[in-house]
């Protein structure tokens, strides 16, 4: 995963090999959940994830709900790979899976 501008390649790129949350603890991601509707920004920790979903996990393209008391919004995961400056959506293609 050594590119020499991690920031030109988007986060779907990686969607053939770092798919589960044991990949991404792996390989060192840094992941976020937001939610659509009230803003909340939570860091989300993947180690409790593989804990208490398992490591095969998939959060690529996957929505859940708020966790703020009150809200009927729904979070989208956020990725930062390593090197990159900036997060972006889960989101790709599921061609395959």
């Amino acid at each position: 995963m050594g590119h020499k501008n991690p920031d030109r390649i988007p986060v779907a790129f990686y969607r053939a090999s770092v798919i589960t949350v044991a990949d991404m603890t792996h390989h060192q991601w840094d992941v976020l959940s937001k939610c659509t509707a009230c803003g909340l920004l939570m860091q989300l920790d993947l180690a409790l994830v593989a804990r208490l979903s398992g490591p095969q996990t998939v959060l690529w393209n996957r929505k859940q709900r708020c966790r703020r008391i009150g809200c009927q919004g729904f979070v989208e995961f956020q990725a930062r790979p390593p090197g990159a400056a900036v997060y972006e959506s889960l989101t790709a293609d599921d061609g395959g899976e």
